[in-house]
């Protein structure tokens, strides 16, 4: 059919209603596209939501096994001499002890059949120590060098110290150490250092 029969009103009313379909068919894909683009917009926040409570949860993971680690080392590390229970020696004038692992032995001495030092040794490796009331020692190193532990000398628990006079000698699963004077030495089968306090 030819248009030019239709009134002028009757064409303008089909333009408009086909310029309403276009709009609101434009319309709902314009929507549908938002739809779909705020869709993927809500997995990508909720990914990334998720990813955060991932990191968080691995976070909080990690400074749980650093704190338990260390109270695990806490828990590993030798007692401090200031703390360690004193027992007494075998005299006023001193006595002998070994260590838990019968390796060291140390005898302290306080005018005691006229000597006044601490004297240890580690069996093995053959080495001993001699330290006087002023703190400062002299070490030997071999057999020459090792004297023999009495019969029935006590062991000086890990965790305790005991001396006489100005010596104080602690045990722990380290070492021993032996002071004076606030400085002294520490022996153990890794050897002989000296230490202060």
């Amino acid at each position: 059919m030819n248009s030019r029969y239709f009134p002028r009103s009757t064409r303008v009313a089909g333009i408009s209603a086909l310029a309403l379909g276009i709009g609101l068919a434009l319309s709902a894909c314009g929507s549908s596209t938002s739809s779909a683009a705020g869709a993927a917009t809500s997995a990508a926040a909720t990914s990334a939501a998720a990813s955060s409570a991932a990191a968080t949860s691995a976070a909080a993971s990690a400074v749980t096994a650093t704190a338990s680690a260390s109270a695990s080392a806490a828990a590993a590390a030798p007692t401090s001499a200031s703390s360690a229970t004193l027992v007494p020696m075998q005299t006023t004038a001193g006595g002998e002890f070994l260590s838990p692992s019968g390796n060291i032995s140390c005898e302290v001495d306080y005018h005691r059949a006229d000597l006044t030092q601490v004297y240890c040794q580690t069996v093995t490796p053959a080495r001993s120590v001699t330290m006087g009331v002023a703190g400062s020692y002299k070490t030997c190193t071999g057999q020459r060098c090792l004297g023999n532990p009495g019969t029935g000398t006590p062991t000086l628990a890990y965790g305790t110290a005991t001396g006489a006079g100005p010596f104080r000698c602690t045990s722990s699963a380290a070492a021993i150490t032996c002071v004076a004077d606030g400085k002294g030495f520490q022996i153990s089968t890794a050897g002989i250092r000296p230490v202060s306090g």
